[in-house]
């Protein structure tokens, strides 16, 4: 298989996605803004959604591809039997998850947003929301598992494509709520997490269409314990903890911003910047990486394992540092231009600048978190990447109780990339000591290039910015705002291809 390509194909989905993803942000911004019904909103969103990704990225990455990818080389009905049991078990355990949750959805919140507490207001706000929004937990999770399903067999488009719906349907209910003309209002809340209920429903209904074309859909039955499900669960447990620890980081990270009014908005505004690249690099990359790295490890090719590994790295590498450089020093003009409308202030746009700065620190290594894990993956050890998830866990709790007394909610967005850059550390050094896989020179020497090249492009940038002329007057036009950031990127884009080229970075033919 070829990353690149397949890599490239899925990033054009991924950003189509991502750009309507974008849009559909803007007109949040635009209509919640930060306050007290925007905090509600975006955790009830990111409850449930934070339990999705654990699953998508965490269990079914980790545990179920690797298991799935390898019986297909075997025996397809094994297979299909195997898919059949896992998708049994998790619709079985999901309703009842879910069904408990909804029960005592008063003290989960409380959980999660201990700061909501004060205002009864938010509180029973966020509780009424979160329990619209938590089916969408099942329906996501056998969406990634279905998804699983067809990546193993090469069929990545598919779901890439989905968050499509989910954002179609958000940006649709969002123009009801803009012509209601209800905006800022819970009314327009409990409107917009029902868009994703129904999202949810719609993502599963296309991906089974798709899946029912093949011969591998699974069947929901009576849930077996059988020896598959049970290693299943053995690698998916410790997976869950290590493919989703940006996810975890996230919510411990919300947690504590309850307490400091605006702050989950804050924050979810600048994740939803860095997560563009971080979807477009890491989750592509690793998504290709994963089933491919399964097979090799299956036919005992530790040579092409190796390539492949050092390949993703040195691509993540190339495309995350430039990303990292251009986020810092354009920070506060992207998230002027996106979200500065309606009920989103200058002031929301400083302080979402500084978070999306602090956030753009550890983007490398939230990206290769994502491509080095699947190495462990792929030969079915979730346990190791566990750990170290853990432990940067640990010190992301640590970190961001401290600085958030310090220096507010910018001090979780730096807790969560310090932590991030210490599991990457963590990872990195335990693939170094095997002998599967063997770091080459081209890497090394790729990623000195690309930070070069990178610095040379932030002080062109710099430069640009420092003396351009730009018209005041219209300075807070949509258009010119538009076109300004735009330039900058182009400039950014064009610099850093030109030095790249020179220095022979993007050549991609060259021997190792």
């Amino acid at each position: 298989m070829n990353i690149f390509k397949t890599s490239f194909n899925i990033a054009i989905v991924t950003l189509i996605s991502r750009l309507l993803g974008f849009f559909r942000d803007i007109l949040i911004a635009a209509i919640l803004g930060t306050g007290i019904i925007a905090d509600a909103f975006f955790m009830a969103f990111k409850f449930p959604n934070i339990f999705r990704r654990l699953f998508a990225e965490g269990a079914f990455s980790a545990a179920f591809i690797p298991i799935f990818s390898k019986k297909l080389t075997v025996n397809k009905l094994d297979a299909k039997k195997f898919a059949s049991e896992t998708a049994s078990a998790l619709f079985w355990f999901l309703l009842l998850l879910i069904t408990i949750a909804e029960l005592f959805m008063p003290f989960i919140v409380y959980v999660i947003a201990p700061g909501f507490i004060e205002d009864t207001e938010k509180f029973n706000l966020t509780i009424t929301l979160t329990r619209i929004a938590f089916p969408y937990l099942l329906f996501m999770s056998l969406v990634a598992l279905i998804s699983g399903i067809l990546n193993s067999i090469g069929k990545f488009t598919a779901a890439a494509s989905l968050p499509i719906v989910l954002n179609t349907v958000l940006i649709f209910f969002l123009i009801i709520i803009k012509e209601l003309n209800i905006p800022n209002t819970p009314v327009a809340a409990k409107y917009l997490i029902s868009g994703v209920f129904i999202s949810g429903a719609l993502q599963l209904l296309l991906i089974v269409y798709v899946c029912k074309k093949t011969e591998y859909l699974p069947n929901i039955r009576i849930p077996k314990l059988t020896p598959d499900v049970k290693k299943f669960l053995f690698l998916g447990f410790p997976a869950i903890i290590a493919g989703g620890i940006t996810q975890i980081n996230l919510l411990i990270g919300s947690i504590i911003a309850s307490f400091e009014n605006g702050a989950i908005s804050y924050l979810y505004y600048a994740d939803r910047i860095y997560q563009l690249p971080l979807a477009l690099i890491g989750i592509t990359i690793g998504t290709v990486l994963l089933p491919e790295l399964s097979r090799n490890y299956k036919a005992k090719d530790f040579a092409k394992a190796s390539f492949s590994q050092n390949r993703a790295i040195e691509l993540s590498l190339v495309l995350a540092i430039p990303a990292t450089f251009g986020m810092i020093i354009l920070s506060s003009d992207i998230i002027h231009v996106l979200f500065e409308r309606g009920y989103f202030t200058s002031a929301d746009t400083l302080a979402t600048s500084h978070a999306l700065i602090a956030f753009s620190y550890g983007l490398p290594a939230f990206i290769l978190i994502k491509i080095l894990q699947s190495n462990f993956f792929a030969k079915e050890n979730t346990i190791t990447p566990m750990w170290f998830s853990l432990i940067s866990a640990i010190i992301n709790i640590i970190l961001s109780i401290i600085l958030f007394k310090k220096i507010g909610f910018v001090g979780i967005a730096i807790s969560t990339s310090i932590s991030a850059w210490a599991n990457t550390i963590l990872l990195l050094l335990a693939i170094s000591r095997t002998k599967d896989i063997i770091f080459d020179y081209r890497i090394k020497i790729n990623f000195l290039l690309a930070i070069i090249c990178s610095l040379i492009m932030l002080v062109s940038l710099s430069f640009v910015k420092k003396n351009i002329l730009v018209i005041e007057e219209y300075f807070y036009s949509d258009l010119y705002s538009f076109l300004i950031l735009s330039f900058y990127v182009l400039i950014g884009i064009i610099i850093y291809w030109i030095m790249a080229h020179i220095m022979g970075l993007l050549n991609t033919k060259k021997n190792d």
